[in-house]
């Protein structure tokens, strides 16, 4: 028999800080994320991609290497998580609107490069670099460079080559972002319109990688909320 969903509206911290993440029982339905989501989907089906990403709840946001696609924090589910989460760490990754698109865009483009296997392309390595280089533990932006589009804070397109290609996705996707006047004298329009190239040849095609997989799902996750902190 399934154990009840608790309610956690009615939790203190203390009280859910020794809770498993498995155990809070969370979903996507029936919260704003599933609103979100579906403005996701239909800005991908507004530039004509058949493309759609699959979302479940995890740990953090990532899309995986070879998973097309996102995991979505298990605070973002429910508010008196997110409550919990500003508590212990003094913000709320995504906890707005707005900045929630802002991430779901850039892991989409993650998942659209996996789905496509688009760093492959030679052409691809050849405009945002070599995406098999190591991922440094710290990155140093240059913030006055023109060469990355501007994105997600801490100048994010230049940590690594594969963020670079994801923070030009979102900048393309975002609707209203009239990349081509704002980029229009940068160095990082060459990217821009690389990928705006890539995204036309996509058009009305299936996805070369299909998978389901989840990582990490809030129902295989047993550590506490407190070991989580």
């Amino acid at each position: 028999m399934a154990s009840q969903k608790p309610n956690l509206a009615a939790m203190s911290d203390e009280q859910l800080l020794d809770t498993r993440i498995c155990d809070l029982k969370l979903s996507v339905e029936g919260t704003p994320l599933q609103k979100r989501i579906e403005q996701l989907n239909e800005e991908l089906a507004h530039r004509g991609l058949r493309f759609r990403p699959h979302c479940w709840l995890s740990d953090d946001w990532f899309s995986p290497d070879g998973t097309p696609g996102i995991a979505i924090p298990f605070y973002l589910a429910h508010p008196r998580l997110m409550r919990l989460e500003r508590k212990q760490l003094l913000e709320v990754e995504g906890g707005t609107h707005d900045w929630c698109m802002k991430i779901l865009r850039h892991e989409a483009g993650h998942a659209i490069d996996s789905a496509f296997r688009l760093r492959r392309k030679a052409r691809y390595r050849q405009v945002f670099g070599n995406f098999s280089q190591p991922y440094p533990e710290y990155y140093q932006p240059t913030p006055s460079s023109r060469d990355y589009v501007l994105h997600l804070d801490m100048w994010y397109a230049q940590a690594h080559p594969l963020e670079d290609f994801a923070e030009t996705f979102a900048v393309w996707l975002r609707p209203g972002s009239r990349w081509r006047t704002r980029y229009r004298d940068w160095p990082a329009i060459k990217k821009l319109e690389q990928l705006d190239e890539f995204m036309k040849s996509l058009r009305d095609t299936k996805p070369a990688v299909t998978s389901r997989k989840t990582t990490d799902p809030v129902s295989r996750i047993r550590r506490t909320l407190r070991t989580h902190y």
